[in-house]
């Protein structure tokens, strides 16, 4: 390129220098113009569409590793306890039942003693570390209290050479909880058609509950013991009645002596409304 040509191209370019400045021009970067409308609308028809995402669903929680559905383990419960009728049938309804959760820990079945007829059922909530490894409803201490308390009232839950009264006792739920823990809802609940069946095939006058846990999933009653205890509530399996009175385990009367006198209130009457009957 020659310098005349060059000073040709720099005039021509200071020509056009004011009407750039006019026109709202005050940088240049680029070697070539560009047409920022056709960019523009190069973008808009290029745009990509952003639909909004569809909600993700959401899975049903699964059960724990072992652990058994609500629903499979009471229709499991129901259908082995429908199919007992004898109490020795019940009871090998319970060892059958490999899938309640307690099985699994604990060592022995600790569900009936005592008389096989008989107008007065004692049931128990559920076995101690006493009572686990013998299969016994109550041992030791508990039973030696326990003793003491049915015979106050003329009855006997354990020596048949006694010429008081003899009654069935009975465990609602016969497995012992690990580390003599709480009965939890799921472990509860599939005891229940065990319990209504045996009501049936036994057909008790009255039922005296050790614990508040039977009369609260059986009658609906009170959790704690000392809002359930005293009170009457009425258990209705095929067309029959069966009264029912909470009071207190003999453990818990171990642990809190203060507790015997409430107690004592109880089991007296208890024997009122049993001699009426």
């Amino acid at each position: 390129m020659t310098t005349g040509t060059s000073d040709s191209r720099t005039r021509e370019i200071r020509t056009f220098l004011p009407w750039l400045i006019d026109m709202g021009t005050d940088e240049i970067i680029l070697d070539r113009p560009v047409n920022r409308f056709a960019v523009e609308e190069h973008k808009t028809a290029r745009a990509p569409q952003i639909e909004p995402h569809p909600p993700v669903p959401t899975k049903p929680a699964l059960p724990r590793a072992g652990e058994t559905p609500t629903g499979d383990l009471v229709s499991e419960a129901e259908a082995l306890a429908s199919g007992a009728s004898t109490l020795a049938a019940l009871a090998e309804a319970w060892h059958a039942f490999e899938i309640h959760p307690l099985k699994r820990t604990a060592t022995r079945l600790c569900f009936l003693s005592g008389a096989q007829e008989t107008r007065v059922l004692v049931l128990c909530d559920k076995p101690r570390s006493e009572e686990d490894p013998t299969g016994e409803v109550l041992s030791g201490k508990h039973q030696a209290l326990a003793e003491r308390m049915l015979a106050a009232i003329g009855l006997c839950g354990f020596s048949t050479q006694d010429t008081l009264e003899q009654v069935t006792l009975a465990n609602f739920v016969p497995w012992r909880p690990p580390g003599n823990r709480s009965v939890i809802d799921l472990e509860a609940r599939a005891a229940v058609p065990f319990t209504r069946r045996l009501l049936a095939l036994l057909t008790p006058r009255a039922i005296l509950c050790l614990g508040a846990l039977p009369g609260q999933y059986l009658a609906g009653g009170e959790p704690a013991i000392t809002r359930a205890r005293g009170r009457w509530q009425a258990i209705e399996i095929e067309g029959r009645s069966f009264p029912m009175m909470t009071t207190f385990h003999p453990e818990t009367l171990l642990k809190s002596p203060q507790s015997k006198k409430l107690a004592w209130q109880d089991l007296q009457a208890f024997r009122d409304r049993l001699n009426e009957a």
